[in-house]
């Protein structure tokens, strides 16, 4: 049995609904997501939905930056002393914020304004993010679908390898309401090496050893029996192809639909035919995943622990 790391603590999030699917067994989860794709309504399809999908992850900065009103302002742009007494105020212990490392669209300032540009206290509109990267995994696909019509990231293991990622510091508003957007994903904590990038190493902390992380219930896709790498996250001694959006696209469409089927076309077969498209992908890509299976992993265990 593991045990906690010195000044662990689970977040309570407070909402049962939540709370029971998070802790939700695989089976239930699965039918309640088929339920899901089977009730989504239609949804016009268009060229920038296209776009949009095939730009995810979606832009971020070349380095860490705090979130602000939805643009993201550099930390390397700062001098060393503001620097560090930026970084103090949003990690501190005392400034009721959790690091939770960003592997997607969650480390892009546009991803991020979508979920938290509507809440009305400004902290919640605002985070610190620091660049990285975290050892012995990787960021790979999912083997799912997501509903703007592209394949979102989840990590794997993979020893030696250092990928790219950004650690976010939340406020318990900022957790819950990710907690409730990724609905396809598991959330724990991670045990491996976060390295901060120099600019911020720079002021003092390194990085970190143990933080939150999404991990997608449905594994990463792997067609050919290993994990197919995301192109559009960068990483040093990847051990696995790595593929863009339109080519994971182009590679599950053919894998449902058969030759001749067009990334485009998937993606409008699953804006305009949810109720048809959305549990046939998700049925060739269960029979493609691959778990995600990890002894640094432990998934949220619930409140009161």
């Amino acid at each position: 049995m593991k045990t906690e790391p010195e000044g662990w603590a689970w977040p309570d999030f407070g909402e049962p609904e939540l709370i029971d699917r998070l802790l939700m067994p695989q089976p239930d989860f699965h039918d309640l997501w088929l339920n899901m794709m089977s009730q989504m309504p239609s949804r016009p399809f268009t060229a920038e939905v296209f776009e949009n999908g095939t730009g995810y992850p979606w832009p971020r900065p070349d380095g860490s930056f705090v979130l602000a009103e939805g643009e993201g302002r550099l930390l390397a742009d700062l001098e060393t002393v503001e620097r560090a007494a930026l970084i103090e105020e949003f990690t501190g212990k005392d400034r009721g914020r959790t690091p939770m490392l960003a592997i997607g669209s969650n480390a892009s300032p546009v991803g991020l304004w979508r979920k938290f540009g509507h809440f009305d206290d400004p902290a919640d509109r605002t985070l610190l993010a620091i660049a990285g990267r975290i050892h012995d995994f990787d960021v790979g696909a999912t083997a799912e679908l997501a509903l703007y019509g592209a394949l979102p990231a989840t990590i794997f293991p993979s020893r030696g390898t250092r990928a790219s990622a950004m650690a976010v510091w939340l406020t318990d508003t900022q957790l819950t309401q990710l907690a409730w957007a990724e609905i396809p994903y598991w959330i724990g904590r991670l045990d491996t090496r976060f390295e901060f990038e120099p600019a911020v190493a720079d002021t003092g902390p390194g990085g970190f050893d143990h933080a939150l992380v999404f991990v997608n219930r449905f594994g990463a896709f792997g067609p050919d029996g290993h994990p197919l790498a995301l192109a559009a996250i960068p990483a040093e001694n990847r051990t696995v192809p790595a593929l863009s959006q339109v080519q994971l696209l182009e590679l599950t469409a053919e894998m449902t639909f058969g030759p001749g089927i067009s990334p485009e076309e998937l993606v409008r077969r699953a804006f305009e035919n949810p109720d048809q498209t959305g549990p046939k992908v998700t049925g060739i890509m269960r029979s493609n995943s691959i778990p995600f299976e990890s002894d640094r992993w432990t998934p949220y265990p619930g409140p009161g622990t």
